[in-house]
Order: C-alpha cells, then sequence, then structure tokens
C-alpha cells in the first residue's frame, strides 16, 4: 500500500501542472457611515476605491438609517439597505463608476477600475449590435444583497 503513495503524489502533482489557472476574484468591502457623524459628514469610507478588474465590492451598512448603493449611470442599484446589511458588485471591465445614496445625495462614492478608462470599442467588431440594448442581457456584471 505504501508503493501507491509516490505515485498517488506525482498525479496529483500532475493534475495540478496542467489544470489551467484562473485568476480568483478579489474582494473588497467599503462601509457606509452615518451616525454619530453630523448629516453632511455622512458617506462611504473609503469614498475613492481603486481596484482591479474580477473584483468583488461589497458596502456594509454599519450606521444607523437606510442607505442606497445607486451608480449614477444606472448599472448597479441596490435597493434600500437597512441597517447591518450589504450589498455586492462585481466590476469585470476597466472604468470609473460613480456612485451615491438616493437617499442622503450629498453620499458619494467612486469605484475606480483597472485604469479608471472603460475599453473603446471597435469599430465593426460587434456583430450583434442592436438599436435597443435591452434586447441583449448584460451577463458580465452580477450583484447579491444579503442580510448580516
Amino acid at each position: 500500500m505504501n508503493a501507491w503513495r509516490p505515485l498517488a503524489a506525482a498525479a496529483a502533482v500532475l493534475c495540478l501542472s496542467v489544470t489551467p489557472s484562473a485568476a480568483a476574484p478579489q474582494f473588497v468591502s467599503i462601509s457606509v457611515v452615518d451616525l454619530p457623524r453630523a448629516q453632511d459628514q455622512w458617506g462611504f469610507a473609503p469614498a475613492t476605491r481603486r481596484i482591479q478588474p474580477g473584483t468583488w465590492v461589497t458596502w456594509s451598512n454599519a450606521g444607523q438609517d437606510a442607505h442606497t448603493i445607486t451608480a449614477v449611470d444606472g448599472s448597479f442599484d441596490s435597493g434600500d439597505l437597512y441597517p447591518s446589511e450589504g450589498f455586492s458588485w462585481f466590476f469585470a471591465e476597466p472604468g470609473t463608476f460613480a456612485y451615491d445614496c438616493a437617499l442622503h445625495p450629498w453620499m458619494t462614492g467612486t469605484i475606480v477600475v483597472g485604469s479608471g478608462v472603460s475599453p473603446t470599442p471597435t469599430p465593426g467588431a460587434d456583430s450583434t449590435a442592436t438599436t435597443d440594448p435591452s434586447d441583449t442581457p448584460d451577463t458580465t456584471d452580477q450583484e447579491s444583497r444579503s442580510a448580516g
């Protein structure tokens, strides 16, 4: 039986060496900040976060009021997050994403993904273009909401 151990170990190393390696997603957190601060000092900590493409960002409402995480461009919206709730969004592509709290618009933040510049589409490269963007579902970004 001991004679099989070196063979099993070699097989495991071989399997690991031929398995394609995919970059593991990264995870970062942002806190929603409100009381006991004065209302004009409520916000997100950090207010600006630089990440790499392929990163999950989770906002956690550690405050005492409801808040939202709402992208200015409409690409994501948490809906109302009550104290102890969180919202996560996966950022797959480079770009700069401004967001705010729809309930408290002075609360603003920015996610800078990669270089912060969205990729420029190559003319004629997308043969599936339509005049109505709602015809094509967007499967690159995913969202989740959880109570904690």
